[in-house]
């Protein structure tokens, strides 16, 4: 527990966890009126176009520089007329202006609608329209790409959607000549704050809804816990338009951390970014910090690092061993080499993270362990399809139950129904539970292998492939089995970071051989991928099993070429001849 050397005080944070009507609509107001140090830099945005941004003084805001933008945003809104429930769309590739926008709306009662500047602009503009937004702001060409495909509709919806470029409005949204009644808005506990969609892997994405309350659910007992010593310095690479972005964000504000908001960050950018701010703690997708090259982070920077933050899906081993080598952590008073990778599994419907486990450099236990549930969730399970609980050591459906969880999508109350059962809200994840008490991460509901055999989960069979290989990213999906009609088998496509020219077949070789040692399911094909575009990744960086799914499907009835090897006219190793 952090109690001293703190940015904030025990005073302060006693203040904030006691004051029971501090939630997610007004939590800036709130840290700005605890704060003794409303003019220290606190939100650091670099110019990543820019050739010298990592050079000199980076420039930072303070509480007090927030306040007087987000002011302005808020009386060019009520101006627009934007009223409390009014729901406004954010579409930018600058997480800041996404932040300070998010807080003038909430300050005003609105709803904002965030929606992930990566995402195709038909589903963007789509995404709009049905969860009602009428005002939208966006950068310049995401509101172009957003007006062609309404036009197109021609739709009396989308024609009364007031559209603004982003920028244009943060350079003309003049200074207020006076307050703006009944600002900041006072929220009740149900009152809507935000829709963040999901990553839409699987389909359209969804629409959770998230509100005053329910979104803070789990934040107020991390005040304490979260790593907020006076040394402490966070770096987010995260999707700031994400549940998770604004999330991790309310906390550098409430607990006055100094934070880098890196946007677009892929694994160079990030690299650069942590040799540049050199913080103490870094949070991302578990994909944007697999891409880290830990052999371009400098010494000087790593000394600094004490812990990474995944989060969504669970990281892989591969992922997790090469960036816990770097920096140092305390345990006690012992300052011990290597820094500690803090392991989360959580979805845009959760709101947090809900269960966490902890990696060191000595750690051994991976296999997909998710750990524990965290405090704020009251009750976790295991469940068949009909909502009863399975015995430890069965896999079955995940079910929580968990304030912090979305009340229900905003457009298809259908599917916020079929999201419960037995009192449980099925996140979409398969799971099975030891008799210890930790629980492990098998796969997502629609990736499951159904073979003539049984269920194959893949994301056990994806962390072997990744430790044979030594590949950058993988994914095992289901191909059709030409054998059995109507049932499937697995297939890896792997991706490397190089260009070195490898052999299919000896890879398959060699992870099949690591499968059945480990008593799992073997592959049936493997595909080197040339690029990303051959294991695509969506707007959050989950790969988009979806495609890999329709692309393969038929990959068995197929000749192997130079980068496939699959088991139908793969020949036996030389050691099985011999035998």
């Amino acid at each position: 527990m952090n109690i001293f050397r703190t940015h904030r005080s025990t005073v302060q944070r006693l203040r904030l966890t006691a004051d029971r009507q501090l939630g997610a609509g007004n939590f800036f107001w709130h840290a700005w009126r605890v704060a003794d140090d409303r003019d220290r830099p606190l939100l650091f945005h670099p110019d990543v176009t820019s050739d010298h941004w990592d050079e000199g003084e980076l420039p930072g805001l303070s509480l007090n520089d927030m306040r007087r933008i987000v002011i302005r945003y808020a009386h060019w809104y009520r101006s627009h007329g934007v009223l409390p429930h009014t729901h406004v769309g954010v579409l930018t590739r600058n997480g800041l202006y996404g932040l300070l926008h998010h807080i003038a709306l909430t300050s005003l009662g609105a709803v904002a609608v965030h929606c992930n500047p990566n995402m195709a602009l038909p589903t963007a503009a789509e995404y709009f329209v049905r969860t009602r937004v009428t005002v939208l702001v966006a950068d310049a060409d995401l509101l172009a790409g957003c007006t062609r495909m309404w036009d197109r509709s021609a739709s009396s919806e989308t024609k009364e959607i007031l559209t603004e470029d982003i920028r244009l409005l943060h350079e003309t949204a003049p200074r207020p000549s006076g307050p703006l009644p009944g600002f900041p808005h006072r929220h009740q506990r149900d009152d809507l704050v935000m829709i963040s969609h999901s990553s839409g892997t699987t389909g359209r994405p969804k629409a959770p809804v998230f509100t005053h309350t329910s979104f803070f659910d789990g934040k107020r007992g991390r005040l304490w816990t979260f790593p907020s010593q006076r040394s402490d310095r966070m770096l987010t690479a995260l999707p700031h338009s994400h549940s998770a972005g604004i999330s991790y964000l309310t906390m550098a504000l409430l607990l006055g951390i100094p934070t880098l908001v890196l946007d677009a960050a892929d694994g160079a950018l990030l690299t650069r970014a942590i040799n540049r701010f050199r913080p103490t703690f870094v949070l991302g997708f578990p994909l944007t910090l697999a891409e880290i090259d830990v052999t371009r982070v400098t010494p000087y920077a790593a000394q600094s690092i004490h812990s990474w933050n995944g989060m969504g899906d669970a990281s892989h081993e591969r992922h997790i061993r090469p960036l816990t080598a770097l920096g140092a952590r305390h345990e006690g008073r012992r300052r011990l080499a290597g820094s500690r990778y803090i392991d989360g599994l959580g979805s845009s419907e959760m709101g947090m993270v809900l269960f966490r486990t902890v990696y060191t450099p000595q750690s051994t236990d991976y296999d997909r362990l998710i750990g524990r549930p965290i405090k704020a969730v009251k009750d976790a399970a295991v469940l068949d399809e009909h909502g009863n609980v399975l015995p430890d050591g069965e896999a079955g459906l995940l079910g929580v139950r968990t304030p912090s969880v979305t009340p229900g999508y905003w457009d298809d109350p259908g599917l916020s129904q079929q999201s419960l059962s037995n009192g449980y809200f099925l996140t979409g994840d398969v799971v099975r539970r030891d008799p210890d008490g930790r629980w492990y991460h098998l796969d997502r509901t629609p990736d499951v292998i159904h073979t003539a055999d049984g269920p194959v989960h893949s994301l056990p069979l994806e962390e072997r492939v990744l430790l044979t290989t030594q590949a950058l990213d993988a994914a095992v999906v289901a191909v059709a089995d030409p054998d059995r009609p109507g049932s499937d088998v697995p297939a890896a496509v792997i991706l490397y970071r190089d260009d070195v020219r490898r052999s299919p077949e000896d890879l398959l070789h060699r992870c099949n051989a690591d499968l059945r040692k480990r008593g799992l399911r073997t592959l049936d094909a493997l595909i080197i991928a040339a690029d990303r575009e051959e294991l695509p990744v969506g707007p959050t960086g989950k790969v988009l099993k979806r495609r890999l799914r329709e692309t393969h499907r038929d990959v068995l009835g197929k000749p192997a070429q130079d980068a496939v090897a699959h088991t139908h006219t793969l020949p036996e190793p030389v050691s099985a001849r011999a035998e």
